[in-house]
């Protein structure tokens, strides 16, 4: 009975293109040893991007109009212009560089990891940096110009200088209000280091496309798909519930009085029974509470 379902599913047009099981097994061992590539891209390209992107945002909001220029213009073309065009633009204007053939690449060449030698790597490297640096400016600069001003008036008064305002005032409050979205950043740096398989950099998809082009069978694909959702469903998870707890605490959930389940589940604010409030009264008595103390 197994059997005959099996040669019905692997025989079926759809099922047997996309989901056949002798394939995928074929599969899963090959792509799962391109992991750690696609991993690494979207790990050290990121990593490297953080401080990049930090620069870049507090050259953003200089007060020198042509640092602000460059930066604005170096963000809007990055961010205006697809990734994958990125990297068919710098992959390979790069050897054109000068010294680059007789200098850089052949010291780069002797060294090899995962089957990739380190002039690829470099390459790939520098392509997600200079994507996802413009990217996290923008990140940084919202979170850094979301902090009210009092804070850093506070840290004047007491005696701490500008930068040490901003790294022991400004930048920790920031890091906690981007924290999801700058690992939603990550997600998406993840899943484009895909695009460098147009470039033949061996990562998962280039070794799925070899398996299909070896195959005749398109279930390379699915097993890639496997592998992508087993890091970025997790990792999206995580995300939307820092969302909801930093809400919140934001919302005042945090702390003080634990909400009855109606108030939590329906986020309602407090209701004021009975009360209504008049400015004009306002006024007037704490006017009388002044004219009282001065009597």
């Amino acid at each position: 009975m197994l059997h005959s379902f099996i040669h019905w599913w692997e025989t079926f047009p759809i099922t047997g293109i996309f989901f056949n099981f002798s394939y995928i097994a074929q599969a899963f061992k090959p792509i799962l040893e391109r992991l750690p590539v696609s991993l690494l891209l979207g790990v050290i390209g990121f990593g490297i991007g953080i401080p990049g992107g930090l620069i870049v945002s507090f050259m953003k909001m200089s007060k020198i109009k042509p640092l602000r220029w460059i930066t604005t213009a170096y963000i809007d073309v990055v961010r205006g212009t697809p990734m994958f065009l990125q990297i068919l633009i710098i992959y390979f204007g790069f050897p054109f560089m000068p010294g680059y053939k007789t200098i850089l690449q052949p010291a780069l060449q002797r060294f090899v990891f995962f089957q990739i030698d380190l002039t690829v790597w470099l390459r790939a490297l520098f392509i997600i940096f200079i994507n996802t640096a413009a990217y996290q400016a923008e990140i940084f600069r919202a979170g850094i110009q979301s902090i009210p001003k009092g804070q850093t008036e506070a840290s004047r008064s007491l005696g701490l200088g500008k930068w040490q305002t901003m790294g022991f005032v400004i930048i920790p409050q920031t890091i906690r209000r981007i924290l999801p979205t700058m690992l939603s950043e990550f997600i998406l740096v993840f899943k484009d280091t895909s695009l460098f398989a147009a470039v033949s950099v061996l990562e998962m998809v280039m070794q799925a496309k070899i398996i299909v082009a070896a195959t005749f069978n398109e279930s390379a694909y699915i097993v890639t798909a496997f592998f992508y959702l087993l890091i970025t469903i997790p990792l999206g998870r995580f995300v939307a519930r820092m969302e909801n707890k930093l809400a919140e605490q934001d919302n005042g959930d945090g702390g003080g009085p634990v909400p009855s389940p109606r108030e939590k589940r329906g986020k309602r604010p407090p209701r004021l029974d009975g009360a209504v409030v008049d400015s004009a009264h306002v006024v007037s008595h704490s006017e009388n509470v002044l004219n009282s103390e001065a009597r």
